[in-house]
Protein backbone atom coordinates (compact mmCIF):
# COMPACT_ATOMS: atom_id res chain seq x y z
CA UNK A 1 0.00 0.00 0.00
CA UNK A 2 1.29 3.54 -0.98
CA UNK A 3 0.07 6.15 1.89
CA UNK A 4 0.04 9.86 2.02
CA UNK A 5 2.60 11.70 4.18
CA UNK A 6 0.55 13.28 6.42
CA UNK A 7 2.65 16.26 8.01
CA UNK A 8 2.41 19.14 5.48
CA UNK A 9 4.53 21.27 7.00
CA UNK A 10 3.86 24.56 5.25
CA UNK A 11 -0.07 23.46 6.12
CA UNK A 12 1.19 22.97 10.13
CA UNK A 13 3.80 25.09 10.60
CA UNK A 14 1.84 28.47 10.16
CA UNK A 15 0.01 28.46 13.29
CA UNK A 16 3.86 27.73 15.11
CA UNK A 17 5.64 30.47 12.96
CA UNK A 18 2.77 32.84 14.07
CA UNK A 19 2.70 31.29 18.10
CA UNK A 20 6.68 32.15 17.91
CA UNK A 21 6.32 35.74 16.19
CA UNK A 22 3.26 36.03 18.51
CA UNK A 23 4.82 35.67 21.87
CA UNK A 24 7.29 38.67 21.23
CA UNK A 25 6.65 41.73 23.48
CA UNK A 26 3.98 41.71 26.43
CA UNK A 27 6.43 43.08 28.52
CA UNK A 28 6.94 46.30 26.63
CA UNK A 29 3.28 46.80 28.47
CA UNK A 30 5.45 47.23 31.60
CA UNK A 31 8.72 48.70 30.75
CA UNK A 32 7.27 51.19 27.74
CA UNK A 33 4.45 52.86 29.33
CA UNK A 34 4.04 56.31 28.71
CA UNK A 35 4.90 57.76 32.26
CA UNK A 36 3.46 61.43 33.07
CA UNK A 37 5.56 63.31 36.39
CA UNK A 38 3.69 65.36 38.51
CA UNK A 39 5.33 67.60 40.89
CA UNK A 40 4.88 68.34 44.57
CA UNK A 41 2.60 71.58 44.84
CA UNK A 42 4.24 74.26 47.27
CA UNK A 43 1.91 73.28 50.20
CA UNK A 44 3.74 70.09 50.64
CA UNK A 45 0.69 68.10 48.77
CA UNK A 46 2.09 66.51 45.93
CA UNK A 47 0.14 64.45 43.45
CA UNK A 48 1.48 60.93 43.23
CA UNK A 49 3.54 59.84 39.20
CA UNK A 50 0.66 58.25 37.61
CA UNK A 51 0.98 56.11 34.21
CA UNK A 52 -0.60 57.12 30.55
CA UNK A 53 -1.47 54.16 28.66
CA UNK A 54 1.28 52.77 26.38
CA UNK A 55 2.04 53.46 23.24
CA UNK A 56 0.92 52.80 19.95
CA UNK A 57 3.67 50.74 18.51
CA UNK A 58 3.23 49.02 22.38
CA UNK A 59 -0.05 48.45 21.81
CA UNK A 60 0.94 46.59 18.11
CA UNK A 61 3.78 44.91 19.45
CA UNK A 62 1.10 43.84 22.24
CA UNK A 63 -1.87 42.48 20.45
CA UNK A 64 0.61 41.27 17.43
CA UNK A 65 3.66 39.63 19.07
CA UNK A 66 1.45 38.64 22.43
CA UNK A 67 -1.96 39.47 23.39
CA UNK A 68 -3.18 42.94 24.07
CA UNK A 69 -5.74 41.70 26.78
CA UNK A 70 -7.87 44.51 25.83
CA UNK A 71 -11.47 44.65 26.56
CA UNK A 72 -11.88 46.25 22.70
CA UNK A 73 -12.31 43.91 19.40
CA UNK A 74 -9.86 43.60 17.23
CA UNK A 75 -10.66 42.91 13.80
CA UNK A 76 -7.03 41.72 11.38
CA UNK A 77 -7.74 40.60 8.04
CA UNK A 78 -3.94 38.93 6.25
CA UNK A 79 -2.85 37.44 3.30
CA UNK A 80 0.79 35.68 3.26
CA UNK A 81 2.38 34.11 0.09
CA UNK A 82 4.45 31.05 0.49
CA UNK A 83 7.11 30.03 -2.08
CA UNK A 84 8.92 26.46 -2.29
CA UNK A 85 11.23 25.14 -4.99
CA UNK A 86 12.62 21.24 -4.55
CA UNK A 87 14.68 19.53 -7.01
CA UNK A 88 15.41 15.87 -7.91
CA UNK A 89 12.57 14.01 -5.91
CA UNK A 90 12.08 10.67 -6.12
CA UNK A 91 8.99 9.55 -4.28
CA UNK A 92 6.63 6.78 -3.97
CA UNK A 93 3.14 7.95 -2.08
CA UNK A 94 3.85 10.37 0.51
CA UNK A 95 3.22 14.16 1.08
CA UNK A 96 6.40 16.03 0.51
CA UNK A 97 6.77 19.79 1.37
CA UNK A 98 3.51 21.19 -0.12
CA UNK A 99 2.40 18.92 -2.63
CA UNK A 100 0.45 15.54 -2.40
CA UNK A 101 2.09 12.02 -3.92
CA UNK A 102 0.42 9.33 -4.68
CA UNK A 103 1.61 6.51 -6.45
CA UNK A 104 4.95 5.77 -7.90
CA UNK A 105 6.12 9.55 -8.89
CA UNK A 106 9.42 10.55 -10.32
CA UNK A 107 10.02 14.32 -10.20
CA UNK A 108 13.35 16.29 -11.36
CA UNK A 109 11.57 19.57 -9.59
CA UNK A 110 8.62 20.74 -7.60
CA UNK A 111 7.48 24.33 -7.74
CA UNK A 112 5.21 25.59 -4.85
CA UNK A 113 2.92 28.38 -3.84
CA UNK A 114 0.61 29.17 -1.14
CA UNK A 115 -1.47 32.39 -0.91
CA UNK A 116 -3.53 32.65 2.32
CA UNK A 117 -6.14 34.72 2.97
CA UNK A 118 -7.37 35.26 6.22
CA UNK A 119 -9.43 36.78 8.62
CA UNK A 120 -8.82 36.79 12.56
CA UNK A 121 -10.31 38.00 15.71
CA UNK A 122 -9.13 38.83 18.91
CA UNK A 123 -10.98 39.77 21.87
CA UNK A 124 -9.72 40.58 25.94
CA UNK A 125 -12.54 38.88 28.02
CA UNK A 126 -10.36 40.29 31.36
CA UNK A 127 -7.25 41.94 32.10
CA UNK A 128 -5.84 38.13 32.28
CA UNK A 129 -7.58 36.48 29.44
CA UNK A 130 -8.07 37.02 25.60
CA UNK A 131 -9.79 34.61 23.07
CA UNK A 132 -9.03 34.34 19.73
CA UNK A 133 -10.55 33.07 16.29
CA UNK A 134 -8.72 32.48 12.94
CA UNK A 135 -10.76 31.42 9.33
CA UNK A 136 -8.07 31.02 6.68
CA UNK A 137 -8.66 30.72 3.23
CA UNK A 138 -5.77 28.87 0.81
CA UNK A 139 -5.31 29.30 -2.77
CA UNK A 140 -2.54 26.62 -3.62
CA UNK A 141 -0.53 25.99 -7.24
CA UNK A 142 2.05 23.26 -7.62
CA UNK A 143 4.12 23.14 -11.02
CA UNK A 144 5.84 19.51 -11.52
CA UNK A 145 8.33 19.15 -14.01
CA UNK A 146 10.92 16.25 -14.85
CA UNK A 147 13.45 15.54 -17.85
CA UNK A 148 13.09 12.75 -19.65
CA UNK A 149 9.59 12.28 -18.89
CA UNK A 150 9.83 9.30 -21.91
CA UNK A 151 12.24 7.14 -19.58
CA UNK A 152 15.13 8.86 -21.65
CA UNK A 153 16.48 12.36 -20.39
CA UNK A 154 18.60 12.72 -24.01
CA UNK A 155 15.92 11.54 -25.87
CA UNK A 156 12.81 13.06 -24.46
CA UNK A 157 12.04 17.13 -23.91
CA UNK A 158 11.01 17.80 -20.18
CA UNK A 159 7.33 17.49 -19.25
CA UNK A 160 5.70 19.85 -16.77
CA UNK A 161 2.17 20.05 -15.26
CA UNK A 162 0.55 22.02 -12.88
CA UNK A 163 -2.28 21.61 -10.04
CA UNK A 164 -4.11 24.13 -8.41
CA UNK A 165 -6.76 23.97 -5.44
CA UNK A 166 -8.44 26.82 -3.74
CA UNK A 167 -11.22 26.37 -0.03
CA UNK A 168 -11.20 26.79 3.05
CA UNK A 169 -8.52 25.92 5.55
CA UNK A 170 -8.88 24.31 9.07
CA UNK A 171 -10.67 27.11 11.25
CA UNK A 172 -8.63 27.27 15.05
CA UNK A 173 -9.44 29.12 17.91
CA UNK A 174 -7.22 29.46 20.91
CA UNK A 175 -6.90 31.00 24.94
CA UNK A 176 -4.22 33.27 26.12
CA UNK A 177 -4.11 33.61 30.01
CA UNK A 178 -1.38 36.01 31.85
CA UNK A 179 -0.42 33.31 34.34
CA UNK A 180 2.36 35.89 36.18
CA UNK A 181 2.83 39.59 35.33
CA UNK A 182 6.70 40.90 34.76
CA UNK A 183 8.31 41.82 38.03
CA UNK A 184 11.79 43.27 38.20
CA UNK A 185 13.16 39.79 39.08
CA UNK A 186 10.56 37.47 37.16
CA UNK A 187 9.30 37.38 33.36
CA UNK A 188 6.14 37.72 32.37
CA UNK A 189 4.18 34.16 31.51
CA UNK A 190 1.39 33.47 29.34
CA UNK A 191 -0.41 29.97 28.64
CA UNK A 192 -1.89 29.41 25.29
CA UNK A 193 -4.57 26.77 24.99
CA UNK A 194 -6.08 26.05 20.99
CA UNK A 195 -8.23 23.67 19.16
CA UNK A 196 -8.00 23.07 15.71
CA UNK A 197 -10.88 21.88 13.52
CA UNK A 198 -10.60 19.97 10.03
CA UNK A 199 -13.04 22.13 8.17
CA UNK A 200 -10.20 22.05 5.31
CA UNK A 201 -10.01 19.54 2.63
CA UNK A 202 -8.06 16.87 3.95
CA UNK A 203 -5.58 15.01 2.13
CA UNK A 204 -6.29 11.11 2.22
CA UNK A 205 -7.13 9.46 -0.36
CA UNK A 206 -6.18 11.77 -3.66
CA UNK A 207 -6.40 10.26 -6.84
CA UNK A 208 -2.89 10.53 -9.03
CA UNK A 209 -3.10 10.85 -13.24
CA UNK A 210 -0.53 10.46 -15.65
CA UNK A 211 1.27 13.69 -17.22
CA UNK A 212 0.84 13.85 -20.47
CA UNK A 213 4.08 13.29 -22.48
CA UNK A 214 5.59 11.04 -19.77
CA UNK A 215 4.40 7.84 -21.12
CA UNK A 216 3.42 6.80 -17.55
CA UNK A 217 6.45 7.44 -15.61
CA UNK A 218 5.50 10.88 -14.28
CA UNK A 219 2.05 11.03 -11.96
CA UNK A 220 0.94 13.59 -10.08
CA UNK A 221 -2.35 14.32 -7.76
CA UNK A 222 -5.59 15.30 -9.31
CA UNK A 223 -6.41 17.62 -6.17
CA UNK A 224 -4.17 19.38 -3.25
CA UNK A 225 -5.07 19.83 0.19
CA UNK A 226 -6.04 22.87 2.00
CA UNK A 227 -6.10 21.21 5.85
CA UNK A 228 -4.96 18.32 7.58
CA UNK A 229 -8.44 16.04 7.86
CA UNK A 230 -7.88 15.61 11.26
CA UNK A 231 -9.02 17.92 15.21
CA UNK A 232 -6.00 18.59 16.93
CA UNK A 233 -5.61 20.38 20.57
CA UNK A 234 -2.46 22.49 21.15
CA UNK A 235 -0.87 23.88 24.31
CA UNK A 236 2.16 26.37 24.90
CA UNK A 237 4.12 28.43 27.54
CA UNK A 238 5.66 31.84 26.36
CA UNK A 239 7.82 33.65 28.89
CA UNK A 240 9.62 37.38 28.02
CA UNK A 241 11.66 39.57 29.92
CA UNK A 242 12.18 43.39 29.09
CA UNK A 243 16.33 44.39 29.53
CA UNK A 244 15.87 47.84 27.99
CA UNK A 245 15.89 48.79 25.42
CA UNK A 246 15.11 45.15 23.94
CA UNK A 247 12.88 42.55 25.16
CA UNK A 248 13.99 38.79 24.93
CA UNK A 249 11.72 35.97 24.92
CA UNK A 250 11.24 32.42 24.69
CA UNK A 251 7.70 29.93 24.16
CA UNK A 252 7.56 26.13 23.40
CA UNK A 253 4.41 24.58 22.55
CA UNK A 254 2.86 20.89 21.58
CA UNK A 255 0.30 19.89 19.45
CA UNK A 256 -1.41 16.40 19.37
CA UNK A 257 -3.65 15.18 16.64
CA UNK A 258 -6.50 12.76 17.77
CA UNK A 259 -6.75 9.48 15.17
CA UNK A 260 -9.27 9.81 12.67
CA UNK A 261 -11.47 7.19 10.30
CA UNK A 262 -11.21 8.17 6.50
CA UNK A 263 -13.38 6.08 3.94
CA UNK A 264 -10.13 6.06 1.66
CA UNK A 265 -6.41 6.26 3.08
CA UNK A 266 -4.43 5.43 -0.39
CA UNK A 267 -4.38 6.57 -4.17
CA UNK A 268 -5.65 2.96 -5.56
CA UNK A 269 -8.35 2.67 -7.38
CA UNK A 270 -11.08 1.74 -5.06
CA UNK A 271 -11.58 2.84 -1.30
CA UNK A 272 -9.30 1.47 1.20
CA UNK A 273 -10.63 2.43 4.45
CA UNK A 274 -8.63 2.86 7.68
CA UNK A 275 -7.43 4.94 9.97
CA UNK A 276 -4.77 7.96 10.72
CA UNK A 277 -2.91 9.72 13.49
CA UNK A 278 -0.90 12.13 12.42
CA UNK A 279 2.42 12.83 13.94
CA UNK A 280 2.35 14.89 17.36
CA UNK A 281 4.83 18.07 16.74
CA UNK A 282 6.67 20.16 19.03
CA UNK A 283 7.44 23.75 18.52
CA UNK A 284 9.96 26.03 20.50
CA UNK A 285 11.24 29.31 19.80
CA UNK A 286 13.35 32.75 20.91
CA UNK A 287 13.96 36.30 19.75
CA UNK A 288 14.27 40.09 20.32
CA UNK A 289 11.77 43.21 19.92
CA UNK A 290 12.13 46.65 20.03
CA UNK A 291 9.74 49.58 20.08
CA UNK A 292 11.78 52.38 18.31
CA UNK A 293 9.11 55.18 18.27
CA UNK A 294 5.93 55.60 19.18
CA UNK A 295 4.66 54.40 15.80
CA UNK A 296 7.12 51.85 14.65
CA UNK A 297 8.47 48.92 15.89
CA UNK A 298 10.72 46.00 14.94
CA UNK A 299 11.16 41.99 15.67
CA UNK A 300 13.26 39.13 15.18
CA UNK A 301 13.09 35.61 16.03
CA UNK A 302 13.68 32.07 15.14
CA UNK A 303 10.95 28.93 15.35
CA UNK A 304 11.69 25.65 14.92
CA UNK A 305 8.66 22.83 14.59
CA UNK A 306 9.62 18.22 14.87
CA UNK A 307 6.46 16.60 13.95
CA UNK A 308 6.97 13.05 14.77
CA UNK A 309 6.13 10.18 12.25
CA UNK A 310 2.08 9.40 11.46
CA UNK A 311 0.96 5.92 11.86
CA UNK A 312 -1.97 4.40 9.48
CA UNK A 313 -3.89 1.47 10.47
CA UNK A 314 -5.74 -0.89 8.12
CA UNK A 315 -7.45 -4.52 8.99
CA UNK A 316 -6.41 -4.11 12.39
CA UNK A 317 -2.46 -3.78 11.48
CA UNK A 318 -0.74 -0.76 12.36
CA UNK A 319 2.53 1.04 10.35
CA UNK A 320 3.95 4.06 10.69
CA UNK A 321 4.05 6.26 7.40
CA UNK A 322 8.12 6.42 6.41
CA UNK A 323 9.03 9.59 5.72
CA UNK A 324 6.51 11.25 7.58
CA UNK A 325 8.66 13.28 9.95
CA UNK A 326 9.57 16.48 9.50
CA UNK A 327 11.72 19.20 10.64
CA UNK A 328 10.92 23.09 9.94
CA UNK A 329 13.09 25.80 10.59
CA UNK A 330 12.63 29.41 10.13
CA UNK A 331 13.98 32.83 10.62
CA UNK A 332 11.51 35.32 11.07
CA UNK A 333 12.28 39.06 10.54
CA UNK A 334 8.97 41.68 11.73
CA UNK A 335 8.03 44.86 11.30
CA UNK A 336 5.15 47.08 12.51
CA UNK A 337 3.56 51.02 11.72
CA UNK A 338 0.45 52.48 13.55
CA UNK A 339 -1.09 54.08 10.71
CA UNK A 340 -3.67 55.45 13.19
CA UNK A 341 -4.87 54.88 16.70
CA UNK A 342 -6.82 51.89 15.61
CA UNK A 343 -5.44 50.79 12.57
CA UNK A 344 -2.01 49.16 12.37
CA UNK A 345 0.07 47.79 9.16
CA UNK A 346 2.31 44.42 10.14
CA UNK A 347 4.73 42.72 7.91
CA UNK A 348 6.53 39.44 8.15
CA UNK A 349 9.22 37.83 6.58
CA UNK A 350 10.48 33.95 7.33
CA UNK A 351 13.06 32.41 5.74
CA UNK A 352 13.35 28.65 5.86
CA UNK A 353 16.85 27.65 7.36
CA UNK A 354 15.72 23.28 6.74
CA UNK A 355 14.27 21.41 4.03
CA UNK A 356 11.18 21.03 5.15
CA UNK A 357 10.27 24.50 5.74
CA UNK A 358 9.36 27.14 3.19
CA UNK A 359 11.88 28.72 1.42
CA UNK A 360 10.12 32.54 1.40
CA UNK A 361 7.00 33.67 3.48
CA UNK A 362 5.69 37.01 3.10
CA UNK A 363 2.83 38.23 5.11
CA UNK A 364 0.60 41.60 5.75
CA UNK A 365 -1.83 41.68 8.52
CA UNK A 366 -3.90 44.94 8.94
CA UNK A 367 -5.76 45.18 12.24
CA UNK A 368 -8.66 47.11 13.35
CA UNK A 369 -9.76 47.87 16.54
CA UNK A 370 -12.80 49.04 17.63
Amino acid sequence: MRMTKVADPQLSLKPYITAVTLCVGSVWATSAWAQEDVSPGGDGDGEVVREAGPTQSVQNVLREEHALFSDRLTIEPGISYAYSDRSQLALSGFLALDAIFLGEINVDTVSSHITTFDLNFRYGVTERLEFELNFPFLYRSSTYESTGGGGAAEDDPNVEDSVSEAGLGDISASLNYRLLNETAQRPDLVWNVGVRAPTGNDPFGIPTRRVEGSEGNVEIPTELPTGNGVWAVSTGFSVLKTVDPAILFANAGYTYNFEESFGDIDAAEGNQPGDVKLGDSFNLGFGTAFALNERLSLSMSYAHQHSFKSETTQNGVTEEVVGSDANVGTMNFGATYALSDDTSLVTNVAVGLTDDASDLTVSFRMPFQF
